[in-house]
């Protein structure tokens, strides 16, 4: 049957899939060529619109389309998201992280930053092609399209919009259907507001899955919506199904803790690679401390004149046990510095990591993932793997994601990479060269995917490498594993770029991955809120923050013009906050007063940046805050710890302060992970692979002293 062409608009959320600190601002949007810098600075956080957005309205409303599209029959169903960065965007728009929104904004900011990003003008371009409209925003977000819009023939509209805003949807349309929601519905239907428009969506989604002329029923008579909606939610709540308690008490914020659950292994025979075991590369990021740095002072170490010189990076600390098996360095991130390229060219890829294990080169496609074609030849490729001295070398690939992944585009980005790889490894051959080559598979499908394996292993490669799911779930990346699974030979090794992750590694080993790559327990130190610092238990711990005043940056200017504090008081909160974290520290202060001090600095640089204070949203901040930091002191995770960092420098550690703590945490982290990944793998480990990995450790400490010994 044909449905209704439907259309839903909605709104970005605040929680992002990513939230680095220097996501993109409201400034970086005024000038195209200044976005296009900062998204090449933020590729590895970019993600289609549909993935980017974590908010409760949002995570609702693309479990019903997904559900959908699922269940229908060739459904046309499109997704645009009101964004206060981008304007209007459809879900598989690849974006950067950014840190704008309409809901701080005044009705006149609103209007002027709306027209500059032509909202309004293109929700009328696109309008046009559907019968039917869901559209899920709030005021702001509503103003910001500046109704009305053109309501064009045989189409509907459906609005799930606050109950304030009334004035702003003016219509008297018999096919404009508004179900206002205020804190009375969101009781009645059982889920907090700020969700809601989602929820309600997602309940009609799960219906009309099963009764698809649901859609064609509310084309022709929107009000039906609310009695489907009615109906279903009621049934809901006399089964007693689980509700979300309204409250207007602070929520209760506890720290993930790990259950000891793995994704299951597939009921399939172990691959016939299994036996070469699994091992565990790092991305290099230029992720290196200075071992002088005076936590006291907040100052380098006297001997440091040169960052890259004189800083160490991890496997430096950790001496002779790194937290990893090999690092991954990409030519576009060598590339992004001239000083960096051109010591990487004099020092050789091993010097100038100072790493003497595996070194894995590879171009870094997410930098030229929106160019047509990669910047980079099959010639120049392969003298630049051997002239630095790599050990592994990986074709040149074309990412296909997002919107990349369309038919046509990605149809002639999956052929690209595999001719490239053809030619690669014919290169290689002829010229002898020394490293050892990766073949890489991109794909869109399990089917995909395995055909590009089975066609790289029939040219003759014995490492190959899945690119493109980074970003992906588990549960998209088991399909393709098991695609590939029955294609895999013994003598075949296979890489997963960019995904490591604890709770995957029996089952991925079982389908013969044989290594893989990610700087994720590296980066969450200083990401999200909540688990910054890990544990061996797999329990993980939020960073107690202790932002510096002395650099006077801007959320410290901003509190000081909005007449928050002056800069003497906001040093002295700072000080007296890690004076007693350091005393907590010593066992000369309780963690009442501890809590008592950091909070005291804390409320006040955790407010909004313009300095406006909302009472209520301070108090769940500190409630939230307070819960997080007294679960840290309590149960003090670095004190049982026996990483070097933790052993050095203590409760330093644990606090959210500059790149001198937070990379420290990182490296930690990396330790934490690479540890648990050790000990798995030694439950799974075949005698064979066993003796294998401790050769490679002996090995390691040979090149190293080695190494450590050329002049």
């Amino acid at each position: 049957m044909r449905y209704p062409r439907v259309l839903i608009i909605t709104s970005c959320t605040g929680e992002k899939r990513f939230k680095p600190e220097n996501q993109l601002t409201q400034e970086d949007f005024t000038h195209a060529a200044r976005l296009r810098k900062r998204e090449k600075q933020l590729s590895e956080f970019m993600a289609p619109a549909g993935e980017m957005y974590t908010g409760m309205q949002h995570t609702q409303l693309m479990e019903g389309v997904r559900t959908l599209r699922k269940t229908l029959e060739k459904p046309e169903i499109d997704v645009f998201i009101i964004s206060a960065g981008y304007g209007l965007i459809p879900e598989d728009r690849v974006i950067a992280p950014y840190e704008v929104t309409f809901n701080t904004m005044k009705g006149h900011e609103i209007d002027d930053w709306a027209k500059r990003l032509k909202i309004h003008q293109s929700l009328e371009k696109i309008i046009s092609d559907y019968d039917l409209i869901f559209v899920l925003l709030g005021e702001k977000y509503l103003r910001a399209i500046s109704l009305p819009l053109t309501l064009y023939e045989e189409q509907t509209w459906i609005f799930l919009a606050p109950g304030s805003c009334s004035n702003l949807i003016k219509t008297s349309d018999p096919q404009a259907f508004v179900l206002p929601l205020t804190n009375a519905e969101a009781k009645k239907y059982g889920f907090g507001s700020v969700g809601l428009k989602g929820f309600l969506f997602k309940q009609f989604a799960l219906v009309a899955a099963e009764q698809p002329d649901l859609f064609e029923q509310i084309h022709q008579d929107p009000c039906r919506f609310q009695e489907i909606i009615d109906r279903t939610t009621q049934l809901e709540l006399d089964l007693g199904l689980p509700q979300l308690v309204i409250s207007s008490k602070p929520k209760q914020v506890t720290t993930k803790k790990n259950k000891g659950e793995f994704i299951p292994i597939p009921d399939l025979p172990s691959a016939p690679n299994v036996h070469l075991g699994m091992q565990y590369f790092i991305p290099e990021w230029d992720d290196r401390v200075d071992p002088e740095y005076n936590f006291l002072t907040d100052s380098f170490g006297s001997n440091r004149h040169d960052s890259y010189a004189d800083d160490v990076y991890a496997h430096e600390i950790f001496f002779p046990s790194p937290n990893y098996d090999g690092v991954l360095v990409s030519k576009a991130v060598i590339d992004e510095s001239q000083t960096k390229r051109n010591r990487v060219e004099e020092l050789g890829v091993h010097k100038f990591v100072r790493f003497p294990g595996k070194i894995m080169g590879d171009c870094g496609a997410f930098s030229y993932i929106k160019e047509d074609l990669p910047p980079y030849n099959t010639d120049e490729i392969l003298d630049y793997y051997e002239r630095l001295g790599f050990d592994f070398g990986v074709s040149i690939d074309h990412l296909i994601v997002g919107p990349f992944a369309v038919p046509g585009i990605r149809d002639l980005r999956y052929k690209l990479t595999l001719e490239n790889a053809a030619e690669f490894l014919g290169k290689h051959q002829e010229r002898g060269y020394q490293f050892t080559p990766i073949g890489v598979a991109q794909g869109w499908d399990p089917e995909s995917y395995a055909a590009a394996v089975q066609e790289l292993i029939q040219m003759g490669y014995d490492y190959i490498a899945l690119g493109g799911l980074a970003r992906a779930q588990n549960s998209e990346i088991l399909p393709i594993l098991e695609a590939i699974h029955p294609r895999l030979q013994s003598h075949v090794r296979m890489h997963l770029f960019g995904v490591a992750r604890i709770d995957t590694i029996p089952a991925f080993r079982h389908l013969g991955v044989t290594s893989c790559d990610s700087a994720s327990p590296l980066r969450q130190a200083w990401l999200g809120v909540t688990a910054n610092y890990h544990t061996m238990t797999g329990k993980r711990y939020a960073a107690i923050r202790v932002p510096p005043v002395a650099n006077n940056g801007l959320r410290v200017k901003k509190l000081v013009a909005a007449g928050v504090a002056d800069l003497p008081t906001l040093h002295k909160l700072e000080q007296d906050a890690l004076k007693a974290l350091r005393e907590f520290d010593r066992n000369k202060l309780g963690v009442e007063a501890t809590l008592e001090a950091v909070l005291a600095y804390d409320e006040l640089v955790e407010l909004p940046r313009d300095g406006k204070v909302d009472l209520d949203a301070q108090a769940k901040r500190r409630a939230t805050h307070e819960t997080l930091y007294r679960e840290v002191l309590e149960e003090k995770p670095w004190k049982v710890c026996d990483c070097a960092i933790c052993q050095d420098v203590g409760i330093e550690v644990v606090i959210f302060r500059n790149n001198n703590r937070n990379r420290r945490r990182g490296f930690h982290n990396t330790y934490v992970f690479y540890k648990r990944f050790q000990s798995l793998l030694k439950h799974l480990t075949t005698p064979t692979a066993q003796a294998e990995d401790e050769l490679a450790e002996r090995e390691f400490s040979g090149n190293l002293k080695q190494l450590l010994a050329q002049p």
